[in-house]
């Protein structure tokens, strides 16, 4: 299959996904029907009935008012995920044309090209598979398990940690109707999640397969100027050829231009939403950490693991373009820069010195997107929440 036609089905799962929810990423004009309503309540939901009841808990006993906070970072990536697609329809859409725009253009350009179109829609396809497995199962134990205690063992838990008020969940009515209520922004927050996230690690994934193209071209630029060295020693006096080098070398560039542009209009489009992501999940980490260090609560336990795995995954992917950074200064520090012409040397300094100075995806200006500032945060986050149990706050 062709990569265009593979991305372009990858596009139309996620718009799929994210039509369930009321939200079309390739309408032109995006429209507020009654689905999307659903999805905007499910987060104003659990604003409003989790921190109402949080108070109430909290007067009892601090640890209560805790587990009522328990998805508060859920609630805040969540609602970043949402007001992000909501606020930034027309560039998502149009990035998404773009990546399928640039896979049928490439596409045609030979094996070579299309290998590394299709080994980067490999690794989307993984991902996203990753992703679809580790929410799939962690937000179906989270709907199931409370019905499970509820026939077996008789006990009744709550999926999400607060209580409606004036619905007692010691009443088969009342618990009946909480769970149908609390099912609603469970479901929209599991396929938000999974949506929010392939939008996002889709439109980084290409910034690796744009580094793959420019090696390509590079290489094409190498072996044109290797070929320039060695006419030197076969040609006569005089005798000049040009092998294309003025036409490659600016292919490049423009390559190097586009992938930077690329890079910063990524990071425009979603900054707000990967910060909020990662932060927000190692806030929760710490809230659930606390929790359970001092008794184990199954809900916190499984938000724990929600947490823990969707703030590897950004870390992983932000070390991973970091990396594709790296790829793409070597490979323009390895050209056969010498054998250019006074010129093509002037062009060839200014790609080098912006490959010299890529902007790196930063975390609210603090940190860098990468599994160190993951390793970081899991100190950090383990520290907080283990004094926090130590202490009783």
């Amino acid at each position: 299959m062709k990569p265009s036609l593979r991305m372009h089905g990858l596009v139309q799962h996620i718009n799929a996904v994210a039509q369930q929810l009321g939200l079309d990423m390739l309408t032109v004009k995006k429209e507020y029907i009654f689905r999307t309503w659903v999805t905007i309540s499910a987060p104003l939901t659990y604003a409003v009935f989790g921190v109402y009841w949080g108070f109430i808990e909290a007067r009892r006993h601090w640890l209560e008012g805790i587990k009522s906070c328990i998805m508060l970072g859920g609630l805040v990536s969540g609602s970043a995920k949402l007001l992000t697609i909501l606020l930034r329809h027309t560039p998502i859409r149009d990035l998404l044309y773009f990546i399928i725009k640039i896979c049928e253009d490439y596409e045609q350009r030979g094996v070579d090209f299309i290998h590394a179109l299709n080994f980067g829609i490999d690794r989307v396809y993984k991902i996203q598979r990753i992703i679809f497995v580790g929410y799939s199962i962690t937000f179906l134990i989270m709907l199931l398990m409370p019905l499970v205690l509820l026939f077996y063992k008789g006990i009744r838990i709550t999926v999400m940690p607060y209580e409606i008020p004036g619905l007692s969940i010691d009443s088969n009515i009342g618990y009946g109707l909480t769970y149908l209520q609390h099912t609603v922004p469970e479901v929209v927050g599991g396929i938000g999640f999974y949506l929010g996230d392939m939008l996002v690690l889709l439109a980084l994934n290409q910034i690796q397969t744009f580094a793959d193209i420019f090696q390509l071209k590079a290489t094409a630029l190498n072996d044109a100027l290797e070929r320039k060295e060695q006419s030197r020693y076969v040609c006569d006096v005089g005798e000049y050829k040009d092998f294309n080098i003025q036409a490659l070398l600016m292919d490049l560039i423009n390559w190097h231009q586009l992938f930077v542009d690329y890079c910063e209009l990524v990071e425009r489009i979603y900054d707000n939403l990967i910060a909020a992501q990662v932060f927000a999940a190692s806030v929760s980490i710490v809230i659930c950490l606390c929790v359970n260090l001092n008794e184990f609560d199954l809900i916190s336990a499984i938000f724990f693991l929600v947490s823990a795995y969707s703030m590897s995954v950004y870390c992983i992917v932000g070390t991973q373009i970091e990396f594709a950074y790296d790829q793409v200064y070597q490979t323009v520090s390895c050209l056969s820069w010498h054998e250019l012409n006074c010129e093509q040397r002037k062009l060839y300094m200014m790609m080098l010195q912006r490959a010299q100075n890529m902007k790196i995806i930063v975390l609210l200006g603090i940190v860098p997107l990468s599994l160190g500032t993951a390793l970081q945060a899991s100190e950090l986050d383990f520290y907080f929440g283990s004094l926090l149990a130590k202490n009783n706050i």
